[in-house]
């Protein structure tokens, strides 16, 4: 895989690591791009546009039959995005859409089979690039990684960045 980086980015890398403001901040951002580029590249093998990936996300760790509106403010999307990328799922077979029994105004939105089986795949990937990170790394360097970027995060929340 590391041989499909993008090849501009890898030198553009190289030279912000030897740069003395090279920050810590920056190193997570491209540590999140180089996350964000394997999931996508590994997705696309699987014939999977990138688009399909959060809402699966969400749709996998919400309650079954969530509105489309639990889906915009959980995936941070706007209404229009949420709705053609659930037309495609659907017609691809990922999601179901239901009428509300309770309320005939609303539809609800499952997770297929195929579409559960799309979202262990994605697992799959991430669970493999976490561990190629992490490779040299003891247990106990992982666990202070871990608890290191959780005071990060805290850190950002607590100042209302979010």
């Amino acid at each position: 895989m590391k041989n499909q980086l993008h090849p501009d980015f890898i030198e553009s890398l190289k030279r912000r690591r030897g740069d003395e403001n090279y920050n810590v901040m920056m190193r997570i951002g491209d540590i999140s791009k180089l996350h964000r580029d394997y999931i996508r590249r590994e997705s696309e093998q699987d014939g999977l546009p990138s688009s399909y990936r959060l809402l699966l996300f969400h749709l996998a760790h919400m309650e079954p039959g969530v509105t489309q509106l639990q889906l915009v403010k959980a995936a941070r999307l706007k209404p229009p995005t949420v709705s053609v990328t659930l037309q495609k799922m659907e017609a691809d077979g990922l999601v179901i859409r239901k009428s509300n029994e309770r309320d005939l105004r609303q539809t609800l939105v499952y997770l297929s089979d195929k579409g559960r089986a799309i979202d262990d795949k994605i697992r799959e990937s991430f669970e493999k690039c976490e561990s190629i990170a992490m490779r040299g790394l003891t247990p106990d360097e992982i666990e202070q990684l871990g608890a290191l970027l959780d005071k990060v995060i805290d850190n950002l929340i607590d100042s209302g960045i979010e």
